[in-house]
């Protein structure tokens, strides 16, 4: 007799959702379509000689131990070196034991899940944010409660208001979730002049800031530095959660990523990731801290930012010549992305999927960014992946897909079922 699995499995595992971005991963992949889909980096930025040349050299000096179980809290040598790197990011003060080394920042977002929120808890989000960090605290059950943001990022009325509302309804407020630069998937930086007042309204709240900082190096031509010096830098009492990563600034495969927090949240996240994945790689963090001792980081970047701002411009330059009136976007200052919005209306989850039958294009539909059920008009393009002269023809065929469909009386965009 089979087992109902259904009588089986638990109340988290129930409410656990698809994350639209890996649905989509397969596409990217797949012969013949024009990825807008993945905000994975370029494997032409991997320092791909560098790093081979670093692997060799441990496996010959350091032999089985690069190879060997390493601690839950990662390589002390790659530890002592985030400790400077946090220096060039202007946050001072670090020392090793507020750092925990991460298998990606995903891991990061999901072990403070598992330290802060109860069912019910609530964590504030900007709309709209990333679904990965969405979907994490979705699956701890947690109250998912959107913020407004307009072009400078969060709007601190509004954060006002909804803490003041989550108060009066009497739900516990743990965490907010903010991608302050170039933020996934709309491309806002939050101003600079924000940033200390949004750190004071949460603390004055006993709110923590988790500050998921992956595109804060990928910034382009024009842009000041100072303006995106992370909050953690105004953090003078341990209230943020720094999340940072290597994925886009060395190679995603190698996982490389870190938390900055309060040594008591350090050592709760290392007993959470002990009964996890137990330690990261030994090997992958060696190579991560040579290409920090040898500056290879220092010299790699510049040249991501100008292959990006590269990608960047064609992007734009074919949503100028392509896309039809009454579609809007972003113009990125840095990062992965573009935020279009369609007119209203339109439903971008089945336009998609004419533009993967038809059209051989992939992007992510707009609506699982938003925590509140907006967004059904928006689609995220990342432009990291194709070339120039493919974006210019993705971007060809999706306007035209979406030309033909503004050209009709009814268009066949918004299931009923949606409506």
């Amino acid at each position: 007799m089979n087992i109902d699995l259904r009588l089986l499995f638990s109340d988290d595992a129930e409410v656990m959702r698809e994350n639209a971005i890996r649905a989509m991963s397969k596409f990217a992949l797949k012969k013949g379509i024009i990825s807008f889909s993945g905000g994975m980096p370029n494997p032409e930025t991997f320092p791909i000689e560098a790093i081979s040349r670093f692997a060799q050299e441990i496996l010959q000096e350091e032999g089985a131990n690069a190879l060997q179980y390493g601690l839950t809290l990662g390589h002390t040598k790659l530890i002592e070196a985030l400790c400077k790197f946090m220096e060039r990011r202007q946050v001072f003060g670090v020392a090793p034991e507020n750092i925990i080394i991460t298998n990606g920042s995903a891991q990061g977002i999901d072990l403070v899940g598992r330290l802060f929120l109860n069912p019910g808890d609530a964590v504030l989000f900007e709309l709209p944010s990333y679904i990965g960090a969405i979907l994490s605290y979705a699956n701890f059950r947690a109250t998912l409660v959107g913020v407004a943001c307009d072009e400078h990022g969060v709007s601190l009325e509004d954060l006002k208001n909804k803490i003041r509302g989550l108060r009066h309804e009497g739900k516990p407020i743990k965490l907010m979730y903010t991608i302050p630069n170039f933020q996934n998937p709309s491309g806002v930086t939050l101003q600079w002049e924000r940033r200390q007042p949004l750190l004071d309204i949460l603390a004055d709240e006993g709110v923590l800031l988790v500050e998921d900082d992956p595109y804060g190096e990928i910034y382009f031509q024009g842009v000041d530095p100072a303006s995106l010096i992370p909050i953690k830098a105004f953090d003078k009492d341990h209230n943020v959660i720094y999340l940072g990563t290597f994925s886009k600034l060395l190679a995603a495969g190698l996982r490389g990523a870190w938390a900055v927090a309060h040594p008591d949240i350090i050592r709760k996240m290392e007993l959470a990731k002990q009964v996890g994945d137990i330690c990261g790689s030994s090997l992958d963090q060696r190579i991560i801290y040579r290409c920090l001792r040898d500056n290879l980081i220092d010299r790699h970047v510049p040249v991501i930012r100008k292959f990006y701002e590269a990608r960047c411009q064609a992007m734009l330059a074919a949503l100028e010549k392509h896309f039809p009136e009454g579609t809007r976007w972003n113009r990125p200052r840095g990062g992965l992305f573009v935020l279009v919005t369609l007119p209203e209306g339109m439903d971008s989850e089945a336009l998609l999927k004419m533009a993967l039958d038809e059209y051989n294009v992939s992007f992510v539909s707009g609506k699982p960014f938003f925590v509140d059920g907006q967004g059904a008009n928006t689609i995220r393009l990342a432009y990291s992946k194709e070339t120039a002269g493919n974006i210019e023809e993705g971007i060809r065929r999706l306007g035209e897909l979406i030309k033909k469909h503004l050209c009709t009386p009814h268009p066949p965009l918004k299931p009923a079922a949606a409506r």
